[in-house]
């Protein structure tokens, strides 16, 4: 087989296989919204007859044994329950057709309203999250932090993907991965985080590429500044730069952020690439000198929090309050 025959035929192979890759995932999707449409289905009927009692649904799952072991009672309660609560919330389960069974029971059993089953629903579809996933969310308090609003630089809601953008930034990061006890200062933390870098990411949401980590800027007399992070957002067309504070948030803190955005931009931006955004992390904020501080800012600033998660429910009790 010749060179060009052989190219042509790697070509075809690549393309059959992402073909069959595309139709597997397709089939799995249709056959999991048709089996939660029927779970959904046989939840209402069941709920008709609510009034018979637990043995009614006993029976049920004894006669239901040649379908297989999805028709147990504990899963014919669990249907029971979806519709229920999709029948109550006014819409119906196509919503939450596209996430697996298991997956969508655990948000409906671990949600305490409908708006945090819907939240959650939402957002595992658009990120893709597994069932481990979804569960590490409810551990850092996901739909809670979500309810926060992050300080922000006010210029980022003119910004075309400014909802995008908004998404970026989020009140509270939650540090799960490092011992608390193991930072003793600023350093500890950088280095923490370099050492899972990995993690820092997937908090930090979808879309981060790293650029670099104490990412060198040189001035013509040779003098070296050092950016923590330097990131790329691909779905903005950005860069992200990150800088870490051990302690509270200074308006000092500002100035050195917005430094490093204006060096990047005048460095490594191009003209694909959308402003520089500036990203903040601080143990604390006074949310008035926080604001305050970049209240007229021409970038995109945020200011932002990092938590451990033994600090999280103490800091979002008292947020929370504040905000009802």
């Amino acid at each position: 087989m010749s060179n060009t025959l052989e190219k042509n035929y790697v070509e075809d192979l690549e393309k059959i296989k992402e073909t069959i890759k595309a139709n597997q995932y397709r089939a799995m999707v249709v056959v999991n919204s048709t089996m939660i449409l029927t779970y959904y289905e046989i939840g209402t009927i069941i709920n008709q007859r609510k009034a018979w009692g637990s043995k009614y649904i006993e029976r049920l799952a004894n006669d239901l044994k040649e379908y297989g072991t999805g028709y147990s009672a504990r899963n014919l309660k669990r249907m029971a329950r979806f519709s229920r609560i999709f029948k109550d919330m006014k819409i119906g389960p196509q919503v939450a057709a596209q996430i697996p069974w298991i997956t969508l029971d655990e948000i409906i059993s671990k949600s305490n309203s409908h708006e945090e089953i819907l939240w959650y629903i939402n957002e595992t579809h658009k990120n893709g999250w597994s069932r481990s996933m979804v569960l590490n969310q409810f551990k850092l308090k996901a739909y809670e932090r979500s309810l926060l609003q992050p300080t922000t630089s006010p210029n980022i809601i003119d910004n075309k993907d400014s909802d995008l953008t908004c998404e970026l930034f989020k009140d509270t990061y939650v540090f799960d991965f490092i011992d608390p006890n193991h930072i003793k200062n600023e350093m500890d933390l950088k280095n923490k985080m370099l050492d899972h870098i990995l993690d820092v990411l997937k908090e930090l949401g979808n879309g981060f590429s790293l650029v670099g980590k104490e990412f060198e800027i040189k001035v013509e007399d040779n003098e070296i500044y050092k950016i923590d992070l330097l990131l790329y957002h691909t779905k903005l067309h950005a860069y992200v730069v990150i800088e870490v504070k051990i302690g509270k948030f200074h308006p000092k803190d500002y100035g050195q952020l917005v430094f490093y955005v204006n060096a990047i931009d005048e460095l490594e931006k191009t003209e694909e690439d959308n402003p520089t955004i500036g990203l903040l992390l601080c143990k604390d904020a006074n949310r008035f000198v926080a604001q305050t501080t970049i209240k007229n800012s021409s970038i995109s600033i945020g200011i932002s929090k990092y938590k451990f998660l033994e600090e999280l429910p103490e800091y979002l009790n008292e947020r929370l309050k504040e905000i009802k």
